[in-house]
Formats: structure tokens, C-alpha cells, sequence
């Protein structure tokens, strides 16, 4: 089975329960911080992804790399999902819920880049006309990124809106190259 449709699943299943029980967020809370540490540490998701290792011994090591006690529906959770050979799953797994979680209570997250840090009063100005633009929630993640020259580059699912002077550039050359084979087939 594919990747993606086994954390859909499991994800999907996290969140129904979640939601019966009124833990959406305090069950995304924790999910965000295991994920977090599994994007830090190639060693951990190593771990949990270990046939060798007993899911008694990733649940405890999990619980101390946390800093805090896993909740105990999520120890249940994270025990079915060990004990089926499906450690390599748990970030995957805590992603989906985020998208799901997100579209369940009118979030959307957005990722913000930008060339020099942004002001508070832009960012929270671009905030509002997103919010505005597409009538959820934005929550942002700005990054910097040097190579854009100047201007801002959004991210919001799987639209990409480029108003940054690199990719102005980029275009440009684009025509330019465009026009000169046109130029050169002429002849």
C-alpha cells in the first residue's frame, strides 16, 4: 500500500477520534512537537522505524526526547501504530492530521518567504488580505531567503504566488531568450 494512503488512513482515524472526544487540538499540540522532533533527529525516526526495537522501548524513549508524558490516547495510538510495524509512518501520520485538523477548523498554513525579515505591521497587513483573499484562518511561517533579491513568495497548499524580484528576472531572461530563437528562426 502506498505511503501517503496508510497516513491518510491513520490520520484520518486520529482526527475522528479526536474530535469525538474533544481533543483536536491538544492531540495536534503533541503530534506537532513528536513531528518536530522527528524532523530534527534522523536518528530517532530510525528508532521508531526499528523492527528490532520493542514498542515498549520507543514509546518510553519517545516520551523522554518529548519532555513530557505522552497523553494517554496517544500512547494507545502510537502503540497501535508500533506494534504494526508502522514507526516510519508517525511523521507522515502527524502532517496529515495537521491538514486535516487545519481544514476542519478553517486554518490554512502558509508559508511566507521573503528576502529581509518582514516588519511586524507587513506581515500582519499581508496576514490579513490572506485571510481576506481566501476566508480561513492564516497561519503564517515566514522564512528568509536571501536568493530572492527583494519582493515575497507565498506558499499556500499547492499555490505559489512569486512576486519576488528573482523570479521578475527570471522571466525576463525567459523573453529575452524567447524573442532571440524567434529572431534566429527567421532567418
Amino acid at each position: 500500500m502506498l505511503t501517503g494512503a496508510v497516513a491518510n488512513r491513520y490520520a484520518r482515524a486520529l482526527v475522528a477520534y479526536a474530535q469525538e472526544h474533544g481533543a483536536v487540538d491538544e492531540i495536534g499540540a503533541q503530534l506537532s512537537k513528536i513531528h518536530a522532533l522527528l524532523g530534527a533527529s534522523k536518528e530517532l525516526s530510525h528508532f521508531l522505524a526499528s523492527p528490532v526495537v520493542t514498542s515498549e522501548d520507543k514509546l518510553r524513549a519517545l516520551a523522554n526526547v518529548l519532555g513530557e508524558p505522552l497523553r494517554p490516547d496517544m500512547t494507545r495510538f502510537l502503540t497501535l501504530l508500533l506494534e504494526r510495524g508502522r514507526g516510519s509512518y508517525v511523521a507522515l501520520v502527524a502532517e496529515r492530521y495537521q491538514e486535516l485538523a487545519d481544514e476542519m477548523n478553517g486554518r490554512v498554513r502558509v508559508e511566507i518567504e521573503t528576502a529581509q525579515p518582514l516588519a511586524e505591521a507587513d506581515l500582519e497587513e499581508l496576514v490579513r488580505r490572506l485571510t481576506e483573499a481566501c476566508g480561513k484562518t492564516v497561519i503564517p511561517k515566514v522564512i528568509e531567503n536571501p536568493a530572492l533579491i527583494a519582493g515575497v513568495r507565498i506558499h499556500m497548499g499547492h499555490r505559489v504566488l512569486d512576486a519576488t524580484t528573482a523570479n521578475a528576472l527570471r522571466q525576463f531572461r525567459d523573453r529575452l531568450l524567447a524573442r532571440a530563437v524567434r529572431k534566429e528562426g527567421i532567418r
